[in-house]
């Protein structure tokens, strides 16, 4: 598979950020941005976004080897549903939504046998909006989920794969709804917990408006990401609607138990809690600055079938394990195959290993 078009359709901060990082890998497709807007379409020319642009889908689509739909989630499907039309035969849809089951589902059953769709949603971002606040580094470092199912084309996971990990992201492979049930709680519940946090703050401080001045690096540090559009967090509560009433519910239970301990001046009770808490705290810290590893590659044998990348690439998503490179070979005389994947460290190659293992996958391990 090659990329010599990219379409983008919504140039916002996401979207512009994707042309802009492209644009930064060795031979970099065509970008091509779609807007509703022309104001938006020149802005994103002026700021090296995309290379031309245009208000008709079908004009921004027609030869697109890799579609990227990057508006809100609430448009995400009949946006897919009305460029499908115009595909070339083997074009790849993706979108970077932050719900995904519903997204998934309907597209893929919008979607002929020719045209592959695979849902993504990058964990990177800012307060800031606006093409103008693109930058070919937001993806980098971060992670870019995608969310392929058994009807997932193998070529084309592994070309998009590939192309995220150039523009600097950690792609993981993950269920659909496991995703919305994972970012339901360190996504979308932190930005509603800051918004009502901001809500409580401002309506205690009544004629002493004043006294927010005293407001000290964690309670900005905390609220920051109430900043966040309320028209694109609209989209995403009742996109996730079920999901994210779990995650409140269980946040509501937690501040009932340290309201509770405050209130019976329970200080063993509150100090467990709070240790509790410092001491998850701290082992997330930990993990999220681990000193890199040697890369180690797995061959996995595996039949040239629909699903089979998902099944094994999911399996280890599910670790939280990255996958930095992934590669399927096939010899035209047998239905068996290698998948070659390709993580960082041993610890995290043995793991991926088991857990493929007790799917029935014969694995070998080779370090690099």
């Amino acid at each position: 598979m090659k990329t010599d078009k990219v379409a983008i359709i919504g140039i916002g901060l996401i979207g512009g950020s994707l042309g802009l990082a492209l644009k930064q890998i060795s031979n970099p497709p065509k970008i091509t941005g779609i807007a509703r807007r022309q104001e938006v379409i020149d802005k994103a020319i002026e700021t090296g976004a995309i290379d031309e642009g245009t208000t008709f889908f079908e004009e921004g689509v027609k030869d697109a080897d890799i579609i990227f739909i990057a508006t809100p989630v609430g448009s995400i499907v009949d946006i897919a549903k009305k460029i499908i039309p115009y595909l070339k035969q083997k074009a790849i849809i993706t979108d970077v939504g932050s719900t995904k089951a519903t997204i998934v589902k309907e597209i893929e059953e919008a979607a002929p046998s020719d045209i592959y769709f695979i849902g993504g949603h990058p964990m990177a971002g800012s307060e800031q909006t606006g093409v103008e606040a693109a930058t070919p580094f937001l993806f980098k470092n971060s992670y870019y989920i995608l969310t392929p199912t058994k009807k997932t084309n193998n070529e084309a996971f592994s070309h998009l794969h590939s192309l995220l990990t150039q523009i600097g992201a950690y792609v993981l492979a993950i269920d659909a709804e496991k995703h919305d049930s994972t970012v339901a709680t360190i996504s979308h519940l932190p930005h509603f917990a800051a918004a009502s946090l901001v809500n409580v703050t401002q309506s205690r401080m009544n004629e002493n408006e004043n006294l927010i001045k005293l407001a000290a690096g964690g309670f900005k540090d905390m609220t920051r990401i109430a900043i966040g559009s309320p028209e694109i967090w609209l989209d995403i509560a009742f996109e996730n609607r079920t999901a994210i009433l779990e995650a409140l519910n269980a946040y509501k239970k937690e501040i009932e138990k340290i309201y509770e301990f405050i209130k019976d001046k329970d200080k063993e009770g509150l100090m467990q809690r709070l240790n509790e808490a410092r001491e998850k705290r701290s082992a997330l810290q930990r993990v999220l600055h681990k000193e890199p590893l040697n890369l180690c590659k797995l061959n996995i044998a595996v039949e040239d079938k629909p699903g089979v990348i998902s099944d094994v690439t999911v399996a280890i998503g599910q670790l939280g394990v990255n996958i930095e490179n992934i590669e399927i070979f096939y010899t035209p005389q047998s239905r068996l195959g290698i998948l070659e994947i390709i993580v960082m460290g041993e610890d995290a190659a043995q793991k991926a290993a088991s857990v493929l293992l007790k799917k029935g996958y014969e694995v070998k391990i080779e370090n690099m």
